[in-house]
């Protein structure tokens, strides 16, 4: 039996721990804990995780992290509960950058679109996780209006 739900301030060092696994970083996911969601199975143990960085009236998504043995229908359930989430949140968009070309079309699946790194505003472009993406690597970004 598994669950999703959004995380509470109780869960900020099971988010940090299972996020330290994957080396994904967990800078300042104390200050955002209530706009992560958590995948769990039946005994609390976190199989996937998804994160919303606020940004202005935006969101960015962040933090996807993903045991193995998550089927797509958790992992679909998993992003459309941080859609909803979003939206309890009043944000206008959603962001989100990935360096995996098969992934677009499972994101096209929930309304997004892909965008050019020109297009994105300033406070998306500017954040410390974009950043740190673009000097990485090339990543495709998409957005979609919640």
């Amino acid at each position: 039996m598994k669950q999703i739900r959004t995380a509470t301030e109780q869960d900020i060092e099971k988010v940090t721990a299972f996020l330290g696994q994957a080396e994904v970083s967990a800078d300042g996911i104390d200050s955002i804990i209530d706009h992560f969601i958590l995948l769990e199975d039946a005994e609390q143990k976190i199989l996937a995780t998804l994160g919303i960085e606020r940004m202005e009236q935006d969101g960015l998504l962040r933090s996807l992290v993903i045991s193995p043995g998550v089927d797509q229908t958790n992992l679909l359930t998993l992003f459309k509960s941080a859609i909803s989430l979003a939206k309890h949140k009043e944000l206008n968009r959603l962001f989100l950058a990935t360096n995996k070309q098969a992934s677009i079309q499972f994101f096209e699946m929930l309304g997004f679109k892909q965008a050019e790194t020109d297009e994105l505003p300033d406070h998306i472009k500017d954040s410390n996780h974009i950043s740190q993406l673009l000097e990485k690597n090339d990543p495709m970004f998409m957005v979609s209006l919640i």
